[in-house]
């Protein structure tokens, strides 16, 4: 769970005055105190992870970490002060309780208790997964940072906890390039970075062809050395629905980067949540062609006619979900998302959700390159003329959309908000410097294809 912000637009009707000269409107400590018994209570899961937070072996770092995430956050200047000043001391290894009536008065808690609810509402305690830690930047640094480095996965070397989840990584050929071009440099820091992959692609399948992780390649990342000195933790899955990841408990819940090269067409190409099914249905048999269900040395296919030709694909490579989920699945776990060598279909029907205006999603019209004009008006002539290499952020083309409802994959939770603060078009598959996968690398030899995208973006939870 993130730390929220909250609105404090009330008339100030009382207030209290603490040690160190400060005074804090009792409104406010009642609201925080409101929102840290809800960090406890929503997951039960965190809250007996966090246990391990205030141990012997751990306090000291906790503390130091948890001082780090409340001055990051959004809270207010004058309650993230009392905060800090509140805060136990460390003792052999043993939370300090001298203080503990200044932090009680602002938490409602204990203070053994009230570290442990502080560390889940700032996000130290994730699942009980020990290793599953969610960095501490709020998303405002996040962006402040992508805006001042051209490479984005740069973000990994200076971030807190270092971890990427790739979905749909395929042949593994951008994990490879990723772990050439930045373990080396993990190494000479002393530092290690995750990276985990998945794919819905069944191992062994007949189907999918060269998309097939190639299992000498899975165990060259996972390396030789198990007694945890590498420099890069290495985990990759495959038969795994990206919208099913709540099934697997060696995913995360919370990764730092969140990728998702060349989006899969038609499953990304048709939004229906304003497209109607029948319309996509026969979209697909105009541009595809005819298409069934069958069998195929044991296992369910998709046949596919087209050009005279008898196509066989997954069974599921027909199933359209929409950028909207993607976005959705995407941000859910991911403080920083990217997806890179978008084709032309996908990214208009992803770009449709990003903006506020509601013009850009009019009901059962299909992108074509004679709507497209139309529907998106001058943005439409500015990114089309954007050159291959250059880039624009987004909002500097119309404001972007305020709300994104999510229900989480784990039906436990509730469905919450989100926006993206920040999002930034860039033109062309391969960058200088930039790891990039087989995909994004074909497209300089598909000579009809119109020059792909790559969008970068940050996610940041809503308060309820």
């Amino acid at each position: 769970m993130l730390a929220k912000s909250f609105d404090f637009a009330f008339p100030f009707t009382q207030t209290i005055c603490y040690p160190f000269a400060m005074i804090i409107d009792f409104q406010r400590v009642a609201q925080f105190k409101a929102a840290v018994q809800q960090a406890k209570d929503s997951n039960r899961e965190a809250w007996e992870f966090s246990t391990k937070l205030v141990g012997h072996a751990s306090i000291t770092a906790t503390l130091n970490r948890l001082t780090q995430a409340i001055q990051a956050s959004d809270q207010p200047a004058d309650l993230k002060e009392m905060l800090v000043r509140s805060l136990p001391g460390q003792l052999s290894g043993t939370i300090h309780q001298a203080q503990g009536q200044l932090l009680k008065q602002l938490t409602g808690l204990p203070t053994t208790k009230a570290v442990r609810a502080l560390c889940l509402l700032f996000g130290l305690a994730g699942p009980a997964k020990d290793s599953a830690s969610c960095s501490s930047w709020p998303p405002m640094q996040i962006e402040a940072f992508l805006r001042s480095h051209r490479n984005p996965y740069d973000l990994l070397l200076d971030i807190d906890v270092p971890s990427l989840l790739d979905l749909g990584a395929g042949d593994l050929s951008f994990a490879v390039e990723l772990a050439d071009r930045y373990v080396p440099r993990f190494e000479q820091r002393q530092r290690k970075l995750v990276l985990h992959g998945i794919d819905r692609l069944r191992p062994g399948s007949h189907l999918g062809g060269r998309l097939h992780a190639d299992p000498t390649v899975v165990q060259r990342l996972k390396g030789s050395r198990n007694d945890g000195s590498s420099a890069l933790e290495f985990g990759f899955w495959g038969d795994q629905d990206m919208f099913a990841l709540e099934k697997n408990n060696n995913i995360w819940p919370c990764y730092t980067m969140v990728t998702c090269h060349g989006p899969a067409t038609p499953t990304f190409a048709y939004e229906p949540t304003r497209i109607s099914a029948s319309l996509i249905e026969a979209d697909l048999i105009r541009t595809k062609g005819t298409f069934r269900r069958v069998r195929m040395e044991g296992e369910e296919a998709l046949e596919v006619g087209h050009a005279g030709r008898s196509l066989l694909f997954p069974p599921w490579k027909f199933d359209v979900k929409g950028p909207l989920a993607l976005l959705n699945a995407m941000a859910q776990r991911g403080k920083c998302c990217l997806l890179t060598a978008i084709d032309t279909q996908v990214f208009w029907e992803l770009l449709a959700q990003l903006f506020e205006d509601p013009s850009v999603r009019p009901a059962d019209v299909i992108f074509t390159p004679e709507t497209l004009p139309d529907v998106f008006g001058p943005r439409y002539a500015e990114l089309i003329a954007l050159p291959i290499g250059a880039s624009v952020v987004l909002s500097d083309l119309g404001e972007l959309r305020s709300m994104f409802p999510m229900e989480s994959s784990d039906k436990s939770e509730n469905t919450h908000t989100y926006r993206f603060r920040f999002v930034e078009v860039r033109r062309g598959s391969v960058f200088e410097g930039i790891p990039a996968g087989q995909t994004a690398r074909l497209f300089s030899t598909m000579v009809e294809e119109a020059p792909p995208w790559f969008l970068v973006l940050v996610p940041e939870p809503l308060q309820p």
